[in-house]
């Protein structure tokens, strides 16, 4: 039994000239930035979108038919990302990490689903042309095509820059609000310089620029983002003291359980940051 298309997607094709049954990544990019559907409407057009055989070996085994794992290993990545407390390198290998989970995930859940070596092999030229298949989401902290623009600014920086300017990216938080920064340009151009996508990362923020990681190095990348899959939702960034407000008739959570609970996401986030920096030695 085939799926109906959704009307909102047949009458943007009706008014844009495009064929209704011609779903490739080019036109739903284009519908999105158009028209913003609903995630159940972008939902549906990226399920007629997916192959029919085996997609994307090097994502996660149990979270391949989770349409919405990679959008949520986003949103977690960028929630510890935006924590002032994290330490700048770390941020820089979140990046990376979230922009690896972008060429591996499913195309269903709006990644390019590259085996390890695809993803390893990316070059300059190649990302060029699979952009535009990366998915948008419409919150830019789940969004694929923000995470990428956000670790092409990155390596762009550290093909151009000083080793000082890739630091102060990497201390550098993204912006609250609702834009989207894949519409923006990209901040350095450089990226289209560089030899490797999957660079490491050493311990003082270096960035290898003439190859990409180590295969088992991507391996261990690949386990960190199971365990921020599986595990609690990060610790959240903490927040200044609001007035008093009238009590909830709703249970209030006590202390101890709101300390068990962000000892449980801080105890996550050590977890996938000794991960990483245990296997980037970068060969």
């Amino acid at each position: 039994m085939t799926t109906a298309l959704p009307d909102l997607w047949t009458d943007w094709c009706l008014v844009t000239g495009v064929p209704a049954g011609r779903i490739d990544e080019a036109s739903i990019s284009r519908f999105v930035q158009q028209v913003q559907p609903s995630r159940a409407v972008l939902s549906t057009l990226r399920r007629r979108l997916a192959p029919k055989g085996p997609a994307a070996p090097a994502w996660p085994r149990d979270h391949r038919e989770d349409t919405s794992s990679l959008q949520r290993l986003i949103r977690r990545g960028a929630a510890i990302i935006q924590h002032p407390g994290t330490h700048w390198v770390f941020r820089l290998r979140l990046r990376r990490m979230l922009f690896a989970a972008v060429l591996l995930a499913p195309p269903s859940q709006g990644g390019l689903g590259l085996d390890r070596s695809g993803a390893l092999e990316m070059r300059p030229d190649g990302m060029r042309r699979l952009r535009p298949r990366v998915g948008v989401a419409e919150d830019p902290a789940s969004c694929p095509s923000c995470a990428t623009w956000s670790w092409l600014d990155v390596i762009g920086t550290n093909s151009g820059w000083s080793h000082g300017s890739v630091r102060a990216l990497g201390h550098r938080l993204d912006e609250e609000g609702t834009a989207h920064r894949h519409l923006q340009p990209d901040p350095n151009p450089d990226w289209h310089l560089c030899l490797g996508m999957l660079p490491a990362v050493d311990r003082w923020g270096w960035i290898d620029s003439y190859r990409s990681m180590h295969p088992s190095s991507l391996s261990a990348v690949i386990s960190a983002m199971t365990l921020l899959l599986d595990g609690p939702e990060p610790a959240p960034a903490p927040v200044p003291a609001a007035a008093p407000m009238q009590a909830s008739p709703r249970r209030q959570m006590s202390h101890e359980e709101e300390e068990q609970i962000l000892k449980r996401a801080d105890e996550l986030t050590a977890r996938v940051e000794a991960i990483l920096r245990e296997f980037d030695t970068g060969r």
